[in-house]
């Protein structure tokens, strides 16, 4: 039987500008040290990524250098073991393909189909676990880093989205995340010390 999504829907299809907007924050996972303590998408390692396939396309060599690689090898490290150097590799592929279709033909909903990209209001982990810091804030992208990273790479000021939130704010529910993020040591710790 699967879950319910641990976000609802809270508004139609809006242009949201991408300068207000943040990568997906998880305790433990995101290695804020990397990300300078900001995680706006103007300074993330997806628009970093999507800049070089601008420039260089996709150079495997290039890639390796990116914070994006780090970041993706570092999460085998702490735990996520299917991030390996294929995984990372059709990943990338994969970001890659994004780009070029916004490039070449532009947002097109029906590539979204049903899944549109979803934008909290508040930050995830700060609504569901009252997890805050003082770099953590802003509009978080709950769905589509892909494609607002690639917007944002090529020039865009808003991106077609839907406002979401939380479908169980304060409540401390693992959701989907408990199976997620099972072998990462002190995610939980870190993320309920308040």
């Amino acid at each position: 039987m699967n879950k319910p999504s641990e976000i609802v829907i809270i508004s139609a299809l809006t242009e949201i500008p991408l300068k207000d907007l943040h990568i997906q924050y998880i305790p433990v996972c995101t290695p804020v040290d990397l990300w300078g303590h900001d995680m706006s998408l103007k300074n993330s390692p997806h628009v970093e990524l999507m800049c070089l396939f601008l420039e260089h396309g996709n150079d495997w060599k290039r890639v390796k250098q990116t914070r994006y690689y780090t970041e993706r090898r570092r999460r085998r490290k702490i735990g996520l073991s299917r991030w390996i150097d294929n995984k990372i590799k059709d990943h990338v592929k994969r970001r890659y393909a994004i780009l070029r279709s916004l490039k070449k033909s532009g947002f097109r909903k029906s590539l979204r189909g049903e899944k549109p990209v979803v934008i909290l209001r508040i930050p995830f982990w700060t609504s569901r676990f009252g997890y805050k810091r003082d770099w953590l804030g802003g509009e978080e992208i709950w769905d589509g880093g892909g494609v607002c990273s690639a917007a944002f790479a090529l020039g865009w000021k808003t991106i077609p989205a839907v406002y979401g939130e939380d479908r169980c704010p304060d409540s401390g529910d693992k959701g989907k995340f408990e199976s997620k993020l099972r072998n990462v040591e002190d995610v939980w710790t870190d993320a309920l010390s308040r």
